[in-house]
């Protein structure tokens, strides 16, 4: 190669650079998701000087302390983590576990507001009535409303992101975080009674788990098996974040030094300061079987984890059953109505086998996707088969997941 070919080849490459270094200064390959999250870290970006990071505190002691107001925090991230209590089949969406994350990118810490469900809120229910309470908003007002309120509650402006997650989700999500028994975790993170004196006690226990979580998995995050389980938690959720904004807030919050210490993550219980409530370590599996068993003991009375899994696999024989019906009689407007709701809460995940799972996953799918099909929902039927991809990859990584 000649002096002057190089030299005209080298100029090639520095244009190029120059141009690529361009278009990402100014964003020009973004996702509307991206550029709307840049608007927003610009908004929240400091303005003072940012605080000394404290020195690291001791690990956290087995009782701990919670206040009962949220910090002011204008500038703050918020994003509501929501539990719903959607029985299988039932369309009815009861918000039962409330939390909003108030990310402060300024100082790299953030405050965990624990929510009771029967905090007074307008459910749209008369003034008289007793079910003015914030379970009760996003069932009789919808999702917009719930968010609203959790925001008037917390003191922000508004909820900037939230995920929402049924029981059939959470046992996934549980799995994909590597516990072998999820079913005795969600057990314990719901009980009311058995372990916790009362609901801020339940909803205290809920926002530790997630602050346990969030460390042990912290740098976790930032690899290629850390990215996987994100983005497969995010596809098992009704959630507007995405994995680029998730690695985005994070990355910001890392930046200003997150995790510093074990304070590093607050922890309020809207409504009532507790003081010296028992704190359990929910990562280990030994502890979850010990409170799993207490509550056992303490509900006796109850099903078994036995007679719950046989109920989910009637739910799904029956709703089958009748679709396989409606599929030979050539009416599927019935078994969209027989089957949408089941996949949409992905029922399968409650059943502690993998082929039961993927034998009824397959067989819901199939159905749906058919009945899709002979309605001209080429849209939805591309949904379908999207999801059907992303649920198996979803098992694989509850394989790899397993201890």
């Amino acid at each position: 190669m000649s002096r002057r070919v190089r030299t005209a080849f080298a100029l090639v490459v520095l244009i190029g650079a120059l141009g690529l270094l361009w278009l990402y200064e100014h964003k020009l390959w973004s996702t509307p998701e991206m550029r709307a999250l840049d608007s927003l870290l610009e908004q929240t970006a400091a303005e003072s000087p940012s605080a000394p990071f404290p020195e690291p505190a001791l690990p956290p002691p087995l009782q701990a302390s919670a206040a009962g107001v949220p910090p002011s925090c204008p500038h703050c991230i918020a994003i509501a983590l929501i539990g719903v209590d959607s029985r299988l089949g039932d369309p009815t969406a009861h918000a039962d576990a409330n939390h909003v994350l108030l990310l402060d990118l300024q100082q790299g810490r953030i405050t965990i507001v624990a929510i009771p469900r029967d905090t007074p809120a307008d459910a749209g229910f008369p003034d008289t009535s007793q079910y003015n309470k914030l379970a009760n908003v996003r069932a009789n007002r919808g999702l917009q409303a719930h968010l609203a309120t959790l925001a008037e509650l917390v003191g922000v402006e508004r909820i900037h992101y939230y995920a929402e997650a049924g029981f059939s989700h959470a046992l996934a999500l549980f799995r994909l975080l590597g516990y072998e028994q999820p079913s005795e975790l969600l057990r314990v993170l719901r009980a009311r009674t058995g372990i916790w004196g009362d609901d801020y006690h339940r909803v205290f226990m809920q926002a530790h788990f997630l602050r346990q979580q969030l460390l042990r998995h912290w740098e976790t995050l930032s690899t290629p098996w850390g990215i996987a389980l994100l983005r497969a938690g995010l596809g098992l959720l009704h959630t507007n974040l995405t994995a680029a904004v998730v690695l985005r807030l994070a990355d910001s919050l890392r930046a200003r030094g997150f995790p510093t210490d074990s304070s590093a993550i607050r922890i309020v219980v809207y409504g009532v300061p507790l003081h010296n409530a028992p704190v359990y370590d929910l990562t280990a599996p030994e502890v979850v079987a010990y409170l799993a068993q207490q509550l056992r003991q303490y509900h006796a009375h109850r099903a078994s984890e036995g007679d719950a899994q046989a109920r989910v696999r009637e739910h799904l024989e029956s709703v089958l059953r009748q679709a396989r019906a409606a599929d030979s009689a050539g009416q599927p407007w019935r078994i969209r109505q027989l089957l949408e709701r089941t996949v949409l809460q992905r029922a399968w995940w409650q059943l502690s086998d993998a082929e039961l799972r993927e034998h009824y996953r397959r067989e819901c799918v199939q159905l749906l996707s058919s009945a899709y099909n002979r309605l001209r929902r080429r849209d939805r039927e591309e949904a379908l088969r999207q999801l059907l991809l992303q649920e198996d990859s979803t098992e694989a990584l509850v394989r790899a997941a397993s201890p």
